[in-house]
């Protein structure tokens, strides 16, 4: 109701709708909380939402549990490849994750929305692990990262996920609190300067909490990177009454007093370090009595290391922490304290300090893996080179080499005559003269026509008929000046445009020449999954200044001249940086590259008109302008190249992806050649089939993307640079995102800076520097998919793990298993040459077409291939006896079909 009543209030009275009983239902709602019927504590304010766990498939992993310890940490902001549905990840937590999560990969959420894209952001906090020696350390460096991540034993704390303000107002999500974080901490820190000063005084909050100034104003300027050390965060927090730096903050909210003091009693048994009044480092125990303890801290986020498998030791860092918190400097401080009962840690700990400490934890995220990131070439079934129609004889491949040994092609047929070589002709040109032919009809009771009119009403334009494919065939050699062609040339089996209208053979060939495929419009295009980025860094696309500074990239965003590969760029409206730098075989440039090739040669040798493009390497291409055209769409937008990312994604402005009416939580768009589809596209090759002749076909092409004619989901984009401490302090509140004052799109509207000077908040060294390919797509079978999937949920903490076995042997393989059960006695059968379809099989047992061998549509393996996966989830994960039961009957059902497979005689060395 939140979502729709801000929408509707603005533009309803428009059109004369009232819904007013929206604005007073939300008022019902507020005075309800008001009067303490809903509990004002963060667990009831918010419940797990488990919708997007209910449609799992199997490998792809469960990353996280809704609201579960541990999971993705809720951070406020926006990076340069984020917003408008795509949110951010630490690189090392994808490594952690098995890589099953890169960059573009779709994760679905438990909020604000239902998914988002993923890129990598190195300035939020990294996940927190425990390795095989069972010491616990936090990876906020990749390098680290790459050097650990095969020692992970647990997962602990899976990092930070950002999220900008903008997915929350555009869903209609209430704010949620956030884990506190160092942008949090500044803005208070200044607050407090304000209040005690009367303004941002630097140089006197200096004397007062005695640190250096140029230090001082290098942390408020670089807050994400330049943290104070723990005694200077402690004299700050005492002096300006304000919560403890995050750094030195634990997740204390999800242990309970009872833990408090288990955690106090090991402590009196470890041994203190001190140097100079200070802690060096705290040694502790760790035997079997004392392993629950060690839980504990790992429950926190406690960084320690665990040395000979005897000792847990604190560094100077953490001791210092402890003896705060923990309000102690010996044994006997230590033995005086008392932690009264209560499930709350950090209340109890509120309690007991001067300071306040914040809650770090804040709000965990639930998600799991959505569809995989997509960088890929379009095919058509059968992956043509034309649009032209081979019949039956172009066999199984569909190939024209097959329709020659046949010498002919029966198929549907446009009819033309050319009057001056006076033959028949299936082109608008003649084939032999090249000159304009004549169309012609056809009645299937009068025959062949010169004229749209007949006594049996509409004649059609075209004839099913017999042509001579090597006539046609020849002639397209001729045309292109050669005799040799490619070993495999693909077409259609059949046009299903209204008059069957089919492409030049001429452009088949040259297309499996350049190795490209053919569109059902014509056209090649490049599917790529759709990632937002507003700022770029010339390193990044692999674009020289010297192209860059050609394409308008003179200055960065501080106004100085690019001299550099480091400097950071705002991204111009309609540009994009396609996947694929290597410039291998399948990636966007290469294939461009091919297209522009295939292009060239088509207009010296079919048009007779000079080459266009005339590219020497794959840096050519960035200038160049393409078609960026989305699924289900029919309304394409120009864009211009300007270099290549090393991920698999599409980078553009969310403004030009709303322009293609999609936003980027794992949509995926095409992009082709302006002249490819100047040239090549015709709207008489699109199906006669309703909904496919103006879906994924730009019959409408936009060349200005004007920002209010897009989608208007993007409007709610957030353009400030740092978010206002009343956000987090709202937050806590769970008010609604339109409470707050943020800036968005929405309001540069019609503005000269509706274009420019878009914020970000939170910086990335690299957006590249992360998994540019998820291990889902690279993992060649299921088994090893699941098995994948399984092995981390039970790695990370935040996930259930026989929760994820019911879930998917419930929601995936029990009913594919049903499914091809009931389907394996309804199949038809098909013939292995021909493709022929049968619902019985001729008494001959061969095709009656082509004599040759009839298969299954439905085999046995494809029933029981998930049976046996089923039975060893079942075997080695606890979840419910009736699902089990439910399991050992389908086996039952299908050893009655298939019969049960005879135990095999093993030797003794089987044993062994």
């Amino acid at each position: 109701s939140p979502k729709v009543w801000k929408r509707l209030s603005n533009w309803g009275k428009e059109f004369g709708l009232d819904w007013g009983f929206l604005e007073e239902f939300l008022e019902l709602q507020k005075k309800v909380k008001a009067k303490g019927k809903v509990s004002e504590t963060s667990t009831e304010k918010i419940k797990p939402n488990y919708t997007f766990i209910k449609d799992i498939v199997a490998g792809r992993p469960v990353l996280a549990h809704p609201l579960a310890a541990g999971g993705f940490r809720l951070r406020y902001g926006r990076a340069r490849t984020t917003g408008f549905s795509a949110a951010a990840l630490h690189p090392a937590t994808l490594l952690c994750l098995n890589k099953y999560i890169a960059i573009g990969t779709q994760i679905k959420v438990e909020r604000p929305g239902k998914a988002a894209s993923i890129s990598v952001c190195d300035s939020i906090e990294g996940p927190i692990v425990r390795l095989e020696d069972q010491s616990v350390i936090q990876l906020n460096n990749l390098a680290k990262a790459k050097e650990v991540v095969n020692q992970v034993e647990k997962v602990l704390f899976l990092g930070d996920i950002l999220f900008n303000y903008g997915d929350f107002s555009e869903n209609g999500h209430s704010l949620v609190p956030a884990g506190y974080c160092p942008e949090w901490w500044i803005q208070e820190v200044e607050k407090a300067i304000v209040n005690t000063f009367g303004n941002l005084d630097f140089e006197k909050f200096c004397n007062l909490v005695e640190i250096d100034l140029e230090k001082a104003i290098s942390f408020f300027e670089q807050y994400l990177f330049k943290i104070p050390t723990v005694e200077e965060s402690i004299r700050i927090s005492k002096e300006m009454q304000i919560p403890l730096h995050p750094e030195y903050t634990y997740h204390w909210k999800l242990i309970s007093g009872r833990e408090l003091n288990l955690l106090k009693e090991w402590f009196l048994s470890g041994n203190f370090k001190k140097e100079d009044n200070k802690f060096r480092k705290i040694v502790l125990p760790l035997n079997d009595q004392t392993k629950k303890m060690k839980e504990i801290l790992e429950n926190l986020g406690v960084i320690h290391l665990v040395v000979n498998k005897e000792n847990v030791v604190l560094d100077s860092q953490t001791s210092t922490i402890f003896s705060y918190c923990f309000d102690f400097q010996t044994i006997a401080d230590l033995e005086a304290v008392k932690f009264p009962e209560g499930d709350n840690a950090l209340e109890i700990i509120n309690q007991l300090i001067k300071i306040k400490l914040r809650d770090k934890s804040g709000t965990f995220i639930g998600a799991r893996m959505g569809r995989p990131e997509k960088a890929k070439m379009r095919k058509m079934t059968g992956s043509p080179h034309g649009m032209f129609p081979v019949g039956a004889e172009g066999d199984r491949l569909r190939c024209f080499q097959s329709a020659l040994q046949a010498g002919k092609i029966r198929a549907d047929f446009p009819l033309f005559f050319c009057s001056k070589c006076q033959k028949k002709s299936i082109y608008r040109r003649c084939e032999l003269c090249e000159e304009k032919t004549e169309p012609q009809y056809f009645c299937r009771f009068c025959g062949d026509l010169k004229e749209d009119k007949c006594s049996h009403g509409h004649p059609q334009r075209y004839k099913n008929q017999d042509i001579d494919i090597k006539h046609y065939f020849d002639s397209s050699l001729k045309k292109i000046g050669t005799k040799t062609f490619p070993d495999l040339i693909k077409g259609v089996r059949g046009t299903s445009n209204k008059s069957h209208i089919t492409e030049n053979l001429t452009k088949s060939i040259l297309r499996a020449k350049h190795e490209i495929f053919v569109n059902k419009d014509g056209t090649t295009r490049y599917d790529c999954t759709e990632q937002p980025l507003t700022h770029f860094k010339p390193k990044e696309i692999h674009t020289s200044l010297e192209r860059l500074k050609k394409l308008g990239y003179d200055k960065d965003i501080l106004g100085k001249e690019l001299v550099n590969e480091e400097q950071v760029l705002e991204l111009f409206p309609q540009d994009i940086v396609l996947p694929g730098y290597d410039f291998l075989e399948g990636s966007a440039p290469r294939v461009l590259f091919q297209v522009a090739n295939f292009i060239d040669e088509l207009m010296v040798k079919f048009y007779q008109a000079k080459p266009y493009y005339n590219l020497q390497s794959k840096e050519d291409l960035a200038g160049h302008l393409v078609i960026g055209l989305a699924p289900h769409t029919s309304a394409g937008l120009v864009g211009r190249i300007i270099g290549y990312s090393e991920g698999q994604g599409s980078l553009a402005l969310p403004m030009y992806h709303a322009g293609l009416r999609r936003d980027c939580d794992g949509d995926e768009a095409a992009v082709m050649l302006l002249m490819d589809a100047l040239i090549n596209f015709s709207r008489q090759f699109l199906p006669e089939a309703r909904g496919s002749k103006t879906m994924d076909a730009a019959l409408v092409l936009t060349g200005i993307l004007v920002p209010s004619e897009v989608d208007d989901q993007v409007l709610g984009l957030d353009t400030v640079w740092k978010y206002p401490l009343e956000l987090y302090e709202s937050a806590l509140e769970y008010k609604n995102p339109w409470d707050i004052k943020v800036e968005q799109l929405v309001k540069r509207l019609d503005k000269e800076n509706q274009y420019e000077d878009i914020g970000f908040t939170h910086p990335v060294s690299d957006i590249n520097n992360g998994v540019l390919c998820s291990a889902y797509k690279t993992l060649p079978s299921m088994t090893e998919k699941l098995e994948g999937q399984m092995e981390i949920a039970t790695r990370v903490r935040a996930v259930e793990t026989g929760d994820v076995a019911r879930l998917v042997i419930e929601k995936h393989f029990m009913k594919d298993i049903k499914g091809n059960l009931r389907k394996f006695s309804m199949q038809q059968f098909r013939c292995v040459k021909c493709n022929e379809k049968y619902r019985r099989p001729p008494l001959m047992n061969k095709c009656s077409k082509c004599n040759n061998r009839l298969l299954f549509t439905i085999s046995h393996g494809s029933v029981v291939k998930y049976l046996v996966p089923s039975l060893n989830l079942s075997k080695k994960f606890e979840f419910s006896h009736y699902l089990k039961q439910s399991l050992e009957l389908v086996e039952d059902n299908v050893n009655l079909v298939f019969g049960k497979e005879k135990d095999k005689q093993v030797g003794l060395a089987g044993f062994i």
